[in-house]
């Protein structure tokens, strides 16, 4: 199983925590604390998460150890992996353009990712403006709809994002993203849980459990299946290229199978922990939990507005929660700009640029997409939802599917075991369900929202 030099990733993690924290900074994110409870809201709460924990368990662990498998094995990123083990392989050159396809797949999701996270830095703006003061849930939802129909803060905030990620993707991996995530993620642990906390204070915790937890199966159809499997792939960053890049820096002393393990279990914590800091409120004040994607930003300018340092702590919620989304994004990006780096020979901070200056000129229809372009419907659907939608449902099930028949069908098993690590535990197990079982249960889901 030799691997040509040729374009290999010359960094390398300096330790496993910050390789541990980066990669949970990417998985974690807007997907968990925006995503994830309006999707939950949405579609039927505690059945929701039953569903989507499930596919968590035997599609997104798997496949997570799968991509970091192929990014390791590869040692050149998302782009570029599949067709060079491909050819390692003796198989057709065609898989080259499942990393292109993986690859628009994080591009799109970047261009509107930003605008979202954009709105982050803004909110913390206006909680240390003073904003939130006493804010009812009524003028959380103005709040929110006098934002989205204001073109140029969208556009401020949505470049404020992309040259702040310009300038860290800049710098070497240990500079620049391993030293970030390495800051930011614990601090980002510990204000979750004291939000908790604080929801159980100020509003109605048993309701939000209740919510949460107790499962009204009567609310599942096909749709709510293919949300939570579009979730649970969202969340964890499953065919993005995330992994895939992040594996080609990763020493091979490093347990591909425990570090899955760990991504997973930290993602499926933030999301649930993201639920019971929102829901309470939500229940407590009177909202309704199914009221889409502006969930997060009604509920805790409301939770704020109610607190006597309340402009302090949502200050300092929102702009972690803009340093989530730009663990994210700085994620998303990196295959993008170590490609350019690496087989285009440009310098990191050009590659750098262009990379975000093309997310950003992209991200402008979404910016549009509540205000100017309002009138512009997708099957039914603005832009910025439009673009979410064909992630959620088409992208990123093909993607996973892709890389479990690459990895189960394609690649030699001795060569995965061997790429996997021989002091593995459970690697034939993991194996037979990337080989059988993923496949099997993305293609019946991904087929049924279709024929449904």
């Amino acid at each position: 199983m030799a691997i040509g030099k040729k374009h290999e990733m010359s960094s390398h993690w300096k330790s496993r925590t910050g390789f541990l924290f980066a990669a949970v900074g990417g998985a974690i994110g807007l997907g968990n604390i925006w995503r994830f409870p309006f999707e939950a809201g949405q579609n039927g709460g505690a059945a929701f998460v039953i569903i989507y924990v499930g596919f968590v368990i035997i599609i997104g662990f798997p496949l997570l150890a799968a991509e970091t498998m192929l990014g390791r094995y590869g040692r050149q990123g998302a782009i570029t992996s599949f067709g060079h083990i491909a050819k390692i392989e003796n198989k057709s050159e065609n898989w080259k353009y499942v990393g292109w396809f993986i690859a628009s797949s994080s591009f799109i999701l970047c261009s509107y990712y930003s605008v979202i996270a954009g709105t982050t830095g803004a909110y913390a703006f206006e909680a240390m403006m003073g904003s939130f003061a006493g804010i009812t849930p009524d003028g959380a939802v103005e709040l929110y709809a006098s934002y989205s129909s204001n073109p140029f803060k969208l556009t401020f905030w949505h470049g404020f994002f992309m040259a702040v990620c310009a300038y860290i993707l800049s710098s070497e991996l240990n500079e620049g993203i391993e030293k970030i995530t390495s800051i930011a993620m614990p601090v980002f642990f510990c204000l979750l849980l004291a939000l908790i906390i604080m929801a159980g204070v100020i509003g109605d915790f048993g309701a939000g459990v209740k919510f949460l937890f107790a499962p009204d199966f009567s609310k599942v159809n096909i749709s709510v299946v293919v949300s939570a499997l579009g979730q649970a792939f969202f969340s964890i960053g499953i065919a993005l290229g995330i992994m895939l890049t992040f594996g080609a820096y990763l020493p091979k002393d490093t347990s591909i199978v425990k570090s899955a393990f760990i991504i997973c279990i930290a993602d499926t914590c933030v999301a649930v922990f993201a639920g019971l800091c929102i829901f309470p409120i939500v229940f407590g004040f009177g909202m309704e939990p199914n009221v889409g994607s502006a969930l997060v930003f009604n509920t805790m300018t409301v939770t704020f507005g109610q607190l006597e340092y309340g402009g302090i702590l949502g200050a300092g919620f929102f702009i972690l929660l803009a340093i989530a989304g730009f663990t994210t994004l700085l994620a998303l990006m990196e295959q993008m700009v170590s490609y350019l780096n690496k087989f285009q020979n440009l310098k990191r901070s050009k590659a750098a640029s262009i990379v975000t200056g093309a997310v950003f000129t992209v991200g402008m229809l979404s910016v549009f997409s509540t205000n100017l372009l309002e009138g512009v419907q997708i099957v039914g659907m603005n832009l910025l939802d439009s673009f979410d939608w064909w992630i959620n449902k088409v992208g990123l099930p093909l993607g996973g599917l892709f890389t479990a028949i690459f990895v189960g069908w394609v690649i030699k098993k001795e060569n995965v075991i061997l790429a996997f690590g021989a002091d593995e535990t459970n690697v034939e197990l993991l194996y037979t369900a990337i080989k059988f079982l993923c496949p099997v249960a993305i293609i019946i889901v991904f087929i049924s929202q279709f024929v449904s």
